[in-house]
């Protein structure tokens, strides 16, 4: 399936998911724009951001643009049984620390990606944060607990270190 396909895929999944929301989606005219029109008044766009990103965005952020992005990542990634078998390990993530997150309202925050090497993810944050993209991202380090740490009760374990 092209990536065009994709697209049409996921809009007719957002268009159902919005729908039964009470929401209405309206594509514009020759631009790859759809209009979120939602029962208060309020309207949001949906845009496609192609790589790096590879994801959709609402704008203006808010916390209503919020629960739609939920909205619509739950209608395009159901939750199966397999999926909740596929999380990430503590080594997998131990093996990617370093996060692209991306700022949203309320102190609510959403990671992008993830990299081995903090050198990697800003050449990616350079690429994110032209000005066509309007949305907030930074840059974390996410250490994940060792299994030593964990079994050590954690505080114990970080005292045994510094001595």
């Amino acid at each position: 399936m092209s990536r065009g396909q994709q697209i049409i895929a996921d809009i007719k999944l957002i268009r159902a998911a919005v729908t039964e929301q009470g929401d209405r989606l309206q594509k514009l005219p020759r631009q790859a724009v759809w209009v979120i029109h939602r029962p208060n008044g309020k309207s949001y766009r949906l845009t496609y951001q192609p790589a790096p990103l590879s994801g959709w965005a609402i704008h203006p952020p808010d916390s209503d643009a919020s629960y739609l992005l939920g909205v619509i990542d739950r209608a395009l990634h159901p939750l199966t049984i397999t999926d909740v078998e596929e999380k990430p390990t503590v080594y997998q993530q131990q093996l990617y620390p370093w996060c692209i997150v991306q700022l949203l309202p309320e102190m609510q925050r959403r990671v992008v990606a993830r990299f081995r090497r903090r050198n990697d993810a800003d050449a990616h944050l350079r690429v994110l944060c032209q000005p066509a993209v309007p949305a907030q991202y930074t840059i974390v380090f996410d250490p994940t607990p060792t299994q030593a740490c964990v079994a050590a009760g954690g505080e114990n374990f970080f005292r045994q270190l510094e001595a």
